[in-house]
């Protein structure tokens, strides 16, 4: 689903669950020309499926997969993860603060806190104590603990429009009455999305956690091997993975219950698989004809 909005606003988008196989391949290719269409065999086509928290298909997971998650197991996950900055995902994996996410997503604040005499892209970074971890000025991250479907607060108000520059208008009104609204209620960092053109509007509330501090990064050479391209390409050959902390008001490690565990035993062909986060864009609810042109 491709999210379009009025105005352009940073990480609107909501947390998404997608689900997908561990055996699955996904390849990126700028051109479909190596591809001889006359030995594409039809299959099932199950290579990744998105839905938002709002409405997670839970019938439809018990069938195809036997997996029935509750509600407890949709708000823990929907809580370990988190919205890095405005342009990547991440998640907490300890109780105590800790946050993974990529390395190609950390590139710039591994910059930004180079101190003078230093190369950390070419040496790389860990703390040894909490007392070594760096803070990295202006980093934040968000995470999810707010869903409202405001969809007939807006319709109702868009009907009232004549023209479409009218209901345009109304729309974006709003959009931005409501989210100023919820934001003063709850203190909140709040955004509306537009989902399926318009058919459904929902606000997300996050929560923003400004004291991050970077603790491990790997040199550059191991964390960004294979450069971008690698970076679209499955299976993959590099440490692509940087670690932080977030602390709390008080300057302590976060103390959180929700963060993702560790699997000592990893997976399998053919278990499933959820991966939560925020994606830029999607184009997988448009119609053949949309993607043709």
């Amino acid at each position: 689903m491709e999210f379009f909005k009025l105005r352009l606003k940073t990480a609107i988008l909501s947390v998404i669950l997608i689900f997908t196989l561990s055996n699955g391949i996904v390849f990126a290719q700028s051109s479909y020309d190596w591809l001889n269409l006359d030995t594409v065999k039809a299959g099932k086509f199950d290579n990744g499926k998105m839905w938002t928290f709002d409405f997670p298909p839970t019938d439809y997971f018990e069938d195809e997969y036997n997996f029935s998650p509750g509600d407890e197991w949709f708000d823990n996950v929907r809580l370990a993860a988190l919205r890095f900055a405005n342009y990547c995902s991440a998640s907490f994996v300890s109780a105590d603060g800790l946050v993974m996410t990529n390395h190609h997503c950390a590139r710039m604040t591994i910059t930004q806190i180079t101190r003078e005499d230093e190369d950390l892209h070419k040496d790389g970074f860990i703390a040894g104590t909490l007392e070594d971890e760096r803070p990295v000025p202006g980093l934040y991250v968000d995470q999810l603990v707010l869903i409202e479907d405001v969809t007939d607060e807006i319709h109702d108000a868009v009907d009232e429009g004549i023209t479409d520059e009218e209901k345009l208008e109304i729309e974006f009104n709003k959009i931005t009455e409501i989210e100023e609204r919820y934001a003063e209620e709850t203190g909140l960092d709040v955004s509306i999305t537009p989902l399926y053109y318009g058919g459904k509007y929902s606000l997300y509330g996050y929560k923003r956690y400004t004291d991050v501090r970077l603790v491990f990064a790997p040199e550059s050479q191991a964390g960004f091997f294979g450069g971008d391209p690698d970076n679209f390409t499955y299976p993959r050959y590099n440490l692509d993975c940087s670690f932080y902390r977030v602390y709390d008001e008080d300057g302590n490690p976060l103390q959180t219950d929700n963060f993702l565990k560790w699997s000592e035993n990893g997976i399998k062909a053919g278990d499933a698989v959820f991966v939560v986060g925020n994606p830029g864009s999607t184009n997988r609810l448009r119609t053949v004809s949309q993607l043709e042109y």
